[in-house]
């Protein structure tokens, strides 16, 4: 996996997937900008030790068509699932007699049971589930001491 990352700026590129470390505000405040959202996507959330996993259902999406905004105590998935029909070259008169797979945008807002350390965060999309790893946020825990 191609991991890429520029420490220090908003943006990180890992793999083809663009992640965006920024505020929940100028996150959402984008997404509902660009576009209608045609569907959510199912997810999993669940921590072993010290990291929480997600796995989250994007069947027929390409890593190029996903967006991930991510803070420290949430994440935002967004992107768009193109119809397999447009992408076939040759088809010019199709006629569906039935439509019940979504297409287009997506986006799910998903919060963090614990704090993470975002800009640590893994990502891999392998048959149709993107799954994300981020570390747990490390407490510190500064010690008191009497005068």
């Amino acid at each position: 996996m191609k991991n890429t990352r520029a420490r220090g700026m908003e943006k990180l590129e890992v793999a083809e997937i663009k992640v965006v470390l920024r505020s929940l505000d100028e996150s959402i405040e984008e997404s509902e900008s660009v576009e209608l959202i045609n569907w959510e996507p199912s997810y999993d959330l669940y921590i072993v030790d010290e990291t929480i996993f997600i796995s989250i259902e994007l069947p027929g999406v390409e890593l190029k068509d996903i967006t991930i905004n991510v803070g420290q105590n949430y994440m935002i998935v967004s992107g768009v699932k193109r119809p397999l029909i447009v992408r076939q070259p040759g088809y010019r008169n199709v006629v569906f007699h039935n439509l019940e797979i979504s297409y287009g945008r997506f986006f799910r807002r998903i919060d963090f049971p614990l704090p993470v350390e975002a800009k640590d965060g893994d990502y891999k999309l392998e048959r149709g589930v993107l799954t994300i790893k981020f570390p747990v946020l490390k407490e510190h825990i500064i010690p008191i001491e009497e005068a």
